[in-house]
């Protein structure tokens, strides 16, 4: 009876957040409390599994229109940068696709969280989780690799990655663009980093895009 009251009541969160509030307006105005939002629901997760299998569905819509965008099989070394305490999206990826899975976040503390998640859900040999700095990893091995929405220093990260990729690399990187399809934030100019090869858009993370990047030739 609880677990349905409280599945019920996030439910109608969520509606109202997103369906309702994050309609009107654009992700990146809503950042600051987009932001705080999603470290409460995180930390809230971790506590209680109801939380965090209904917060692991807000991400399956995109999570799956990526994979099928970069056509990610179980064959792929995938990387994704910003796992966070919660992650979501690399456990999806994990579920749907049977890859290896490497995530790696700059906070010691969401790491030591992220690891005890994946435990939980079974998925502990599947996906190896490391504390590392997305500006000096080697990226070498890896098939594809994430840049999520949260990642602090996007602008760098996608710098590094166009310098050091291999030219085979698929790069999803999810972030807010405006109606022609130009990136919000216009310090960020993928363009001239990258190939940009193809995008989609979620129906339930406000006005969130993922932009699919090769390395330009």
């Amino acid at each position: 009876m609880l677990r349905r009251i409280t599945e019920g009541f996030f439910s109608l969160f969520i509606y109202i957040f997103y369906r309702q509030i994050g309609t009107k307006f654009r992700t990146d105005a809503l950042k600051f409390f987009w932001d705080i939002f999603f470290v409460v629901l995180e930390k809230i997760g971790l506590k209680f599994d109801v939380i965090s299998s209904n917060y692991i569905k807000l991400y399956d819509d995109i999570v799956e229109k990526e994979i099928c965008m970069a056509k990610i099989s179980s064959k792929d070394r995938i990387l994704v940068i910003g796992c966070g305490s919660l992650p979501a999206t690399t456990a999806l990826i994990a579920m749907k696709t049977k890859a290896e899975i490497t995530t790696i976040d700059i906070d010691s503390r969401a790491v030591h969280e992220a690891s005890y998640f994946f435990k939980n859900l079974n998925l502990e040999r599947q996906i190896t989780v490391e504390h590392a700095d997305g500006l000096k990893y080697s990226i070498n091995k890896f098939d594809v690799i994430f840049v999520l929405y949260g990642v602090q220093q996007q602008k760098e990260i996608l710098n590094y990655l166009a310098e050091n990729m291999q030219d085979t690399t698929k790069i999803i990187f999810r972030t807010v663009c405006d109606t022609q399809g130009r990136l919000s934030n216009d310090s960020i100019d993928v363009s001239r980093l990258f190939l940009v090869k193809d995008h989609v858009s979620s129906e339930y993370l406000g006005s969130v895009d993922s932009l699919l990047l090769l390395k330009k030739r």
